[in-house]
């Protein structure tokens, strides 16, 4: 498959103006596509002014492109204002005759607060969008949230992937995709803009925190800079564009090289050693990236000295890696992998209300009790029990010796039916299984539901389980996991919770 390379003429005129707002904002999303003509899209709203801005922006253009929109809001509860805050947005929902919808999210003390808010909101608002029935989240990111991201990067350090800062489209949920209608919009063209429209909007007093790296950046770094380049944040995120594009070329070639070079093995890859080192040095470090499945904390310094030890190093040899990976020499070949078996990983617990995030297996499992008629399960990433199980202690695990499961038939060993479903015997130990606390396997996450745990055919109401990977609860500043050798994993997954280095940071 060839890579379409083409220019997003939107930056070629940033939205300074309130004037300019709908032009700017109309072209981007022709551009980007990820707004056609019938999308019910959930404007997701904090009651800060971006994000007011942008449900009248998308309010005012939905009669000329048929868009349906709601107005999503996700209280945190952790600021003493987030109650008047909801208030806010249900109102503004209100007076502009908007559907609205709002999100508690419970538990967000402790360690990694920012990233776990991150995760929380992206899973409320994949939610909302569920319940409204919006095939598109619309957040309200601007070209000065680009700059800060691609300048944070450069000051933390990156590689060129990192440079292309935050992408106007990413998957979020089966069905669900996330769009970003205003990135090429002023942060101060949008405030002019609703100030013009007699609005108000909320400010959120952690933004003026400098414990915060990115507050840091907007009050600190960014002030000196534009006053050497008054268009410094625009120029940011034209380079952001120009490295998405070229990394979109830089992705085929991997995935073309990886095709050719990459076998699965072990739980890994194993990739021939001389044909490797004849590719140029720029490739070899991104096909080694891949292989270890892009996590941000793999360095530079940690690619070459996988790079040193394929070059130089005996056979036997052994590299550990940010993120569990591991790299190997052998005489003739190389093999990159995790050598930890996913059957020692303890189970998760699976709420009924609630879901589970499964990082070591890379994904989340929601379960609700649903009406039947609600919706139909959404491909193999959506499954219906009986209702019972709702009562049972459920969780997510990896298989286990001695696993079956309840088919029309009888039981089965796990085992003999992974084979039958030609399920990759590297992926068996990845897989990832709900089952009962006391250990009945209900559902074979992307592949199968027991026959014993479904409904019967006239149940009003079902246990409706769904999957999808874990880029929205990730903790590292990364978004969808779906890296070139994803093809190779179960459809839907994106493998051992793996990210990519230069997606962005979900805010």
């Amino acid at each position: 498959m060839s890579t379409r390379v083409r220019p997003h003429t939107a930056g070629a005129a940033v939205a300074r103006t309130p004037d300019d707002l709908l032009r700017i904002v109309r072209r981007t999303l022709e551009e980007d596509g990820g707004l056609p003509a019938g999308t019910h899209v959930l404007a997701a709203c904090s009651g800060g002014a971006d994000s007011v801005a942008l449900v009248h922006l998308l309010a005012r253009l939905s009669a000329e492109r048929r868009w349906r929109v709601s107005v999503g809001h996700v209280h945190h509860g952790l600021r003493t204002s987030a109650d008047s805050d909801a208030t806010f947005v249900a109102e503004l929902a209100r007076r502009l005759q908007l559907p609205f919808f709002v999100r508690r999210v419970q538990g967000l003390g402790g360690a990694n607060l920012e990233a776990r808010a991150r995760a929380a909101r992206y899973a409320a608002l994949a939610d909302m969008a569920r319940e409204a029935g919006a095939q598109a989240v619309a957040t309200g990111h601007t070209l000065d949230d680009q700059a800060e991201t691609v300048l944070l990067r450069l000051v933390r350090g990156t590689g060129l992937t990192g440079l292309s800062g935050i992408r106007p489209l990413r998957f979020l949920a089966p069905g669900i995709t996330v769009v970003r209608p205003l990135l090429w919009c002023r942060r101060q063209a949008l405030r002019d803009f609703i100030s013009q429209e007699g609005e108000t909007w909320r400010e959120d007093e952690t933004n003026l925190d400098p414990r915060y790296a990115r507050n840091r950046i907007r009050a600190r770094l960014m002030p000196i800079l534009v006053a050497e380049n008054p268009r410094f944040p625009e120029a940011l995120a034209h380079l952001a564009e120009v490295v998405r594009e070229e990394e979109a070329v830089w992705a085929e070639w991997v995935g073309q090289t990886l095709r050719r070079l990459a076998r699965p093995a072990e739980g890994g890859w194993t990739v021939p050693l001389q044909e490797f080192l004849h590719l140029p040095t720029g490739l070899q470090r991104r096909v080694l990236r891949e292989l270890a499945g892009n996590f941000p904390a793999v360095s530079f310094v940690h690619v070459e000295e996988a790079r040193r030890l394929l070059r130089g190093g005996q056979a036997g040899q052994e590299l550990a890696l940010p993120g569990g990976a591991r790299v190997r020499r052998e005489s003739s070949s190389f093999w990159v992998g995790w050598p930890r078996e996913a059957t020692s990983l303890e189970p998760v617990p699976l709420p009924v209300p609630g879901r589970a995030w499964v990082p070591d297996l890379g994904l989340v499992v929601d379960a609700r009790v649903e009406s039947r008629g609600a919706s139909e399960p959404e491909g193999r990433w959506e499954a219906e029990l009986d209702e019972r199980y709702c009562k049972r202690d459920l969780v997510v695990r990896a298989r286990r010796p001695g696993d079956r499961i309840r088919l029309k038939v009888g039981t089965r060993k796990l085992q003999d039916l992974l084979v039958d479903l030609r399920v990759p015997r590297w992926e068996r130990d990845r897989l990832p299984f709900v089952a009962t606390g006391d250990g009945e396997v209900l559902w074979v996450v992307g592949y199968r539901v027991a026959d014993a745990a479904r409904p019967a055919p006239d149940a009003a109401r079902c246990l409706r389980l769904r999957a999808w990977p874990l880029e929205a609860g990730a903790t590292l500043e990364a978004g969808a996991a779906d890296g070139i050798l994803g093809e190779q994993l179960p459809a839907g997954l994106g493998g051992s919770a793996r990210v990519s280095e230069g997606q962005e940071a979900i805010r």
